[in-house]
């Protein structure tokens, strides 16, 4: 280059050298981004030493900044970005750094896999290509950036990321293909395994790991645990044993609770793999040791006695993740949702915000005909069209358990009667459980089957979970006792239908009816469609005992276990609104479950309230009954007649939304629930605060830190005793009894 310079400026050959020996340390640092500038600055330099008519060999300088420019766009077939996000790939360890917007977010991330149980890493193969296209798919334009992995004897690996030019996140999945001909046997695929420190959120005591359940049986609670509370970790863990297990299904969120910034990472596909995240955190709660991203869980807490069933094929393929660093977290998990609701539609409901009667909370066992004719006229006379209950023109009125205490006969004229009633009549069933596993008998229906043909088995032995058999969703004795009980109760005129105990329709097994079906979800999938199109479109179908995922045959899914009226149950379920709120965005509604009043205090009354209310789904629970066998008390339906038709409250029921938690890293109660929640509409803004402990809790909310502009509030009430809030310099003074809920309509200007 000197010789292209010689006998002209000086000045101008070492300033252009400088830059382009920068540019090549740069290059093969891998410092790609930067090197890129660079060139930019090479260019700037180039024209400006052709204006100046510092060199007369242009041409050849041209040509020589040409040669730098083929080596950067080689460079640069390493390195994919679309928007925010930027996928690069490092030759000398195969591994791969996520940046957004530049900064660093995972790092030494490589695909993990088994084969016949042997295990591979993509960052050990020898072979790597690149290929990028450009597609559309269920979000939009996107890069679909492939990187292939070739190594003599092993699988070949296709690692894709769907990159978006307008999206806080993308998509990855793993593709493996036999190169032989021979059948691959997997059931494990990690699209993102990284045991590199990365430290992506602030260094204060803020940083948190959410813990989300499989399902909702056996009490389980949600989590936000310290990143110090990691498996290795001895301090109180929030979640009990899970805790130490940092594990994660279908999807979490590692957030810094101060700023709000968080990475969500989980799955938008449910149709073949239980998926899992496990981490583990450093002890200094500032970074993430471990992070494993994967399909193919089997736990305790999926209720398996057995690994998760393999996929065999020559070529399997991984569910695909969603990875997304947000400026919040909780709208990286709304928009988790609404990525899963785009590659599946959610089952829709557009009648209106359901309310209602379900006999479990407080008839219990003793359902009887008397008893249940009374509730409905009970709702009738004295919660229907009043205050706002049901206003809609959708009042639920339904049997729980028990109701086979009942003939078909009698359960006929109950849903006649509810009809008459201006009610929706509705039943309750489990479809995968055989509760008299050990009794041979026939299954409903005259149709030839016995229990025992619809029997799951593990290690030969029949698969038992709740006390009861886990029935093979694909068995045909499962799907004609499916077709008996569903037309039945269509037959019936039942249009409301409460499924309960599913996850025993999930377990893995030794093997499935039909041959096709190898892993849990498959079989439950299978099953849940079958009966979905058996009820049609017409049948509200509400979840109890159920996994998260798949969701898209319920209209809704109760957000936690069972919840009764003491403060126990409603912080409680609160810990799961707290961290599942989202859920709304794959179920039209979160169902809090019969809120009962019984003879609790009535703080704890209007408490339990509020929890169907920040839910937007409103069922009681308490004995209805004024005949029959088994009457209500009157101390609880009293209660019911008093705090089940505030209008107030009713008037936030009915918005049919779910509230927002305000927060993540504080929690209070046994439970360890967030206590202050938040929900704008067009026109208002509304804010639900809890007091779960014994003591009084008073002070003032601050307006801005719940994202609400003081100047847009022209005041507003106490949706449960209409008195005016007390609003002054963009704080709202509280004071709430022991175990008291209280909702602040806020109006906008």
């Amino acid at each position: 280059m000197e010789v292209l310079f010689h006998g002209y400026c000086p000045c101008c050959y070492y300033e252009f050298s400088i830059f382009c020996l920068y540019f090549a340390i740069l290059r093969y640092t891998n410092r790609l981004l930067l090197a890129n500038k660079v060139m930019h600055l090479l260019i700037f330099k180039f024209n400006k030493m052709k204006r100046r008519n510092c060199i007369f060999k242009y041409s050849l300088c041209l040509l020589f900044i040409q040669i730098l420019f083929l080596e950067s766009a080689c460079a640069d077939s390493r390195e994919f970005s679309a928007g925010e996000w930027t996928v690069r790939f490092k030759d000398e360890t195969k591994q791969i750094d996520l940046l957004k917007n530049g900064e660093l977010i995972l790092s030494d991330v490589f695909v993990r896999f088994n084969n016949s149980s042997n295990y591979y890493n993509s960052s050990e193969y020898t072979d790597v290509k690149f290929t990028k296209d450009e597609i559309t798919d269920e979000f939009g334009p996107a890069q679909k950036c492939t990187i292939q992995y070739k190594k003599e004897g092993a699988p070949t690996i296709e690692q894709i990321f769907y990159l978006y030019s307008s999206k806080d996140f993308f998509l990855t999945e793993v593709y493996l293909t036999s190169v032989d001909g021979k059948v691959l046997v997997t059931n494990y695929i990690s699209p993102i395994y990284t045991t590199a420190t990365n430290q992506f959120l602030p260094q204060d005591t803020d940083n948190r790991l959410l813990f989300v359940p499989f399902d909702n049986d056996g009490f389980i609670t949600y989590g936000s645990l310290p990143l110090s509370q990691s498996k290795s970790a001895s301090a109180i863990h929030a979640s009990g044993p899970l805790a130490r297990d940092t594990i994660s299904f279908e999807v979490t969120s590692i957030f810094n609770g101060g700023s709000q910034n968080g990475l969500v990472i989980g799955s938008v596909e449910h149709d073949t793999w239980k998926s899992a995240i496990r981490m583990v955190g450093s002890r200094d709660n500032r970074s993430i040791t471990k992070l494993e991203c994967y399909s193919g869980a089997s736990h305790s807490a999926t209720r398996d006695d057995k690994v998760h069933g393999s996929i065999k094929s020559t070529t399997v393929k991984s569910s695909r993740m969603f990875v997304g660093f947000f400026d919040d977290w909780r709208l990286g998990m709304e928009t988790f949702g609404e990525a899963n609701a785009a590659v599946v539609p959610k089952r829709e409901w557009t009648k209106g915000t359901p309310f209602g009667w379900n006999s479990w909370g407080g008839m219990s066992t003793h359902v009887n005909y008397e008893g249940v004719l009374s509730a409905s006229d009970f709702v009738k006379e004295h919660l229907q069209g009043k205050g706002g209950f049901g206003a809609s023109g959708v009042v639920f009125v339904g049997l729980d358990s028990y109701w086979d205490n009942l003939n078909w006969e009698q359960l006929e004229d109950f849903a006649r009667h509810c009809i008459a009633n201006g009610q929706v009549p509705g039943i309750y069933w489990t479809p995968f459980n055989d509760w008299f596993p050990d009794n041979e008998r026939d299954i409903e229906g005259n149709n030839g089957y016995k229990y025992s043909q619809s029997h799951l088995k593990v290690n030969g032995q029949k698969r038992k979970l709740y006390g009861a058999g886990c029935m093979d969703p694909t068995a045909p004795a499962t799907l004609s006792r499916i077709n008996y009980f569903i037309d039945k109760f269509k037959a019936a005129g039942f249009k409301y239908l409460k499924l309960d105990f599913l996850t025993a329709g999930m377990v893995e097994a030794d093997k499935w009816y039909n041959k096709d079906i190898t892993t849990g979800t498959q079989a439950f999938n299978y099953g849940m469609k079958y009966l979905r199109e058996r009820c049609g479109d017409e049948m509200f179908i509400v979840e109890s005992i159920a996994p998260l995922f798949p969701y898209q045959y319920a209209n809704a899914r109760r957000i936690s276990c069972d919840a009764w009226g003491e403060m126990w149950h409603t912080n409680y379920m609160m810990n799961s609104l707290s961290f599942g709120w989202w859920l709304d965005r794959v179920y039209a509604y979160n169902d809090p479950d019969h809120l009962v009043m019984g003879d609790r205090s009535e703080a704890e009354n209007m408490s339990r309230i509020t929890s169907g209310a920040v839910t937007g789904y409103f069922m009681i629970g308490d004995n209805l009954s004024t005949k029959g066998n088994y009457i209500g008390t009157e101390v609880s339906q009293e209660k019911v007649k008093k705090f089940a038709v505030n209008d107030r409250i009713n008037a936030v029921v009915n918005l049919g939304k779910t509230f927002r938690p305000a927060y993540g890293h504080k929690v209070s109660g046994s439970n360890r629930s967030v206590d202050l929640f938040t929900l704008e509409t067009e026109d208002a803004y509304y804010i639900a605060y809890f007091n779960y402990d014994e003591g009084v809790k008073s002070g003032e909310l601050t307006l801005q830190d719940l994202g609400i502009t003081p100047e847009k509030v022209s005041g507003g009430i106490e949706c449960w005793s209409g008195n005016n809030v007390q609003i002054q310099e963009g704080k709202l003074s509280y004071n709430l009894p022991k175990h008291q809920a209280e909702i602040y309509h806020l109006y906008k200007k």
